[in-house]
């Protein structure tokens, strides 16, 4: 069995202070390379899992990402022209939040995106997993990920899809194994604010059983997290960790949460425990400004 993961639209995390930042702009920001996919097999090397990350890459960026190579994370990068995106997070705010800002990366294409179909349709066999995280980049069509599922179902892997907007809308129509909504996409996919716990929860059965979908692991940032597995029918639910009151940051608590669950199902736990795992991972990762480098006992 062989675990996944993929980013078709990845990012260069950069963490700096809000007076460096704007004193120096990027100067003097670390620059860690990520996207969701990416930030997934990290977390999975972070507990010993080993992973093979498939991302497009800019041409300009490459060995920076290349550098992310090693006994536990197998890289296979399509390469595109042109540099990766920027994902700004700006830290000690006054307001004492954290604050975000988006550059725009490189341009895809149709192309690309074969390169990494005949990457899955020559590795990918029958009980492995395959993580599909993160937005599509432009040149890219909408039903991306689709069609990369259905691949994946066909050969007879599991799949799990991590994504937001129209992606999510038409990518679960595939019949992923398992869907990882936050609340603003769940509200998305709704079409209408929820107005208590208990519509969410109906709002996730429904979901799983009219797209066929085994597993929904819902993360409601504040308000914690909900599982509805097939398995036993019942959403489970768990209140978020009581976070440090001042992380070091945010970035990519889902990106953990959804290797905690796929490292529990591997472990053979229950829904709820696996609900526990995934919820740990995130807090885990509030500990350290790299994306799934989870720091503790991450077993607990």
């Amino acid at each position: 069995m062989a675990i996944y993961t993929v980013t078709l639209n990845t990012a260069i995390d950069v963490a700096v202070d809000e007076k460096e930042y704007f004193l120096s702009g990027l100067r003097t920001g670390r620059e860690i390379p990520a996207g969701k996919g990416i930030n997934v097999s990290r977390a999975f090397k972070s507990v010993g899992i080993k992973s093979t990350a498939i991302a497009i890459v800019g041409m300009d960026d490459i060995e920076l990402f290349e550098s992310i190579t090693d006994e536990f994370i197998t890289t296979l990068f399509v390469r595109a022209s042109g540099s990766v995106r920027r994902n700004i997070t700006l830290t000690d705010c006054k307001d004492g939040l954290e604050h975000h800002e988006r550059t725009e990366g490189y341009r895809s294409s149709e192309e690309e995106f074969k390169e990494v179909y005949d990457i899955l349709i020559n590795r990918v066999s029958e009980g492995d997993w395959v993580i599909f995280s993160g937005s599509i980049p432009k040149g890219i069509p909408t039903d991306a990920y689709k069609r990369l599922i259905s691949l994946c179902k066909n050969k007879g892997a599991y799949t799990l899809l991590d994504t937001s907007d129209e992606a999510l809308m038409v990518g679960i129509q595939a019949s992923p194994y398992a869907i990882k909504p936050n609340l603003e996409e769940l509200v998305a996919l709704n079409g209408n604010p929820f107005e208590s716990r208990n519509e969410i929860e109906l709002f996730i059965k429904k979901i799983a059983s009219t797209f066929d979908i085994h597993i929904v692991l819902a993360t409601l940032a504040g308000d914690g997290g909900l599982i509805f597995s097939f398995d036993d029918r019942i959403p489970h639910r768990m209140q978020a960790y009581e976070f440090a009151s001042n992380p070091m940051s945010t970035v990519g608590c889902g990106d953990c949460c959804v290797a905690g669950l796929i490292s529990g199902l591997l472990d053979h736990l229950d829904s709820a425990e696996c609900l526990e795992r995934a919820m740990h991972f995130a807090y885990l990762n509030t500990f350290t400004e790299v994306p799934g480098e989870l720091i503790g006992d991450s077993n607990e």
